[in-house]
């Protein structure tokens, strides 16, 4: 996948202010300065994305980092290059109050709301979010194409649309209530029926309907109901049913936020164990061009997965054994232990980052200058911090110090000042 090498104003002010605030990346662009996971993405692409799961292929992948060590920043690039190889992505932030993983039904209600198409070749703005939009879109794009309106009999007799009805007729799909309602959802698109549009919308994405509407919903097949125990049953459907609409497949993206796995009970921890066991052996056969991927805090790795040893004998790689270039087949991708150092990652960053700034407040900046002063703050980031924690301090410095001399005049920092300016920026995320 390849990208511009500089993103237009709006997205490059948009992604300076947020890395100079927050540290963190905004959700898009974070393709125009990656650096460090490049062989890592393009390893992805290779043995998985290319082929392997657009054949019907499937695969599980941990992601494992510490905080600032870029899981976030990650699991946007793949997103990126997903969609560049025609997959529709969810990413979803588990938290234990508003998605817990051990709750499969708010995770699939999260899955559902977040699913998200991007054509590659389109606008940053155009993106398709939420599995009812992305059901309409696929028809629309269809019959709009042949300069058909929808609602009319010519939309329902297009070949290319009979064509789409009958590959969701023919594909295996876990729940048949989730079939029919696919079925039904894409015909009342076809005749403007928005009223059963509305009632069909909300129940593939799991939320609760009236009595009433329940009961109308049964004339059409549709008689189940989200629930605890089907949850990951309609999360195979939802998988099957994108392959079936001509998308290569899909990529889940599950993000543990604020130590989910800590915060837990141990009965939630052992109902976290059991889906991730069903989801690794699952994704042999009932996930068909299915990526999978969960994002962790080392601790899950080192702490709680040694617990539980079904788990551990799918999940195990050893240090200097995990996902690469060379040994793709590996279940873990190690993000504190990457093919660069942390010194050279840092200076390339903000190489990276020194074009988008100057595209975002239309300025050059000195080159030799601001390379200099990248070096210096980054070996007082790495003599501050242990961890992986120096990369979101020292890009919230970086930018920061560019845009004030931008103001103020360029000139080389000493080593001191950049002590100084690192510690002032690691005050300020600890307050």
């Amino acid at each position: 996948m390849s990208l511009p090498s500089l993103p237009p104003k709006s997205l490059a002010e948009q992604i300076i202010r947020n890395l100079a605030e927050y540290g963190t990346p905004i959700s898009r662009g974070v393709g125009y300065y990656n650096v460090g996971t490049d062989s890592i993405l393009s390893a992805l692409e290779k043995h998985y994305l290319d082929a392997y799961l657009r054949n019907g292929g499937a695969a599980f992948k941990l992601v494992v980092g510490d905080y600032g060590s870029g899981k976030s920043h990650f699991l946007y690039c793949l997103r990126e290059r997903a969609w560049s190889h025609r997959f529709v992505v969810s990413k979803v932030e588990l938290s234990p109050r508003e998605c817990p993983y051990e709750d499969q039904k708010k995770v699939y209600i999260a899955t559902a709301k977040a699913l998200m198409w991007q054509n590659p070749d389109g606008d940053d703005e155009g993106a398709i979010k939420g599995l009812a939009s992305l059901l309409r879109h696929t028809l629309e794009e269809i019959v709009l194409s042949h300069g058909v309106p929808l609602g009319s009999a010519e939309a329902a007799e297009l070949p290319e649309v009979k064509t789409l009805l009958q590959s969701l007729r023919n594909t295996p799909i876990d729940n048949t209530s989730y079939r029919y309602a696919v079925m039904h959802f894409l015909e009342a698109v076809l005749h403007g029926d928005a009223e059963l549009q509305e009632m069909l919308g909300l129940w593939l994405h799991g939320e609760e309907l009236s009595v009433a509407a329940r009961k109308d919903l049964r004339q059409f097949g549709v008689s189940d109901k989200l629930s605890a125990s089907n949850a990951f049953q309609m999360l195979r459907s939802l998988s099957q049913t994108i392959r079936a609409l001509g998308f290569s497949g899909v990529c889940l993206l599950f993000d543990e936020m604020d130590r989910q796995i800590s915060l837990s009970s141990r009965s939630a921890i052992g109902k976290i164990i059991d889906n991730l066991r069903e989801v690794v052996d699952r994704t042999r056969e009932d996930l068909p061009g299915t990526l999978f991927v969960y994002a962790v805090l080392p601790e899950f790795v080192t702490e709680i997965v040694p617990k539980y040893p079904a788990l551990q004998q799918r999940l195990q790689a050893y240090v200097g054994n995990y996902f690469s270039s060379i040994n793709p087949f590996s279940s873990q991708i190690n993000l504190d232990q990457l093919d660069i150092d942390d010194q050279t990652l840092l200076v390339r960053i903000a190489e990276r980052l020194r074009g988008i700034f100057e595209v975002a407040y239309e300025t050059r900046l000195d080159p030799q200058i601001q390379a200099q002063n990248a070096q210096r703050l980054a070996e007082a980031a790495l003599r501050f911090l242990t961890g992986t924690s120096h990369r979101r301090i020292f890009i919230k410095a970086l930018v920061s110090e560019w845009y004030r001399q931008n103001h103020t005049g360029e000139r080389l920092l000493s080593a001191d000042e950049a002590e100084n300016i690192i510690g002032v920026s690691l005050s300020a995320d600890i307050s």
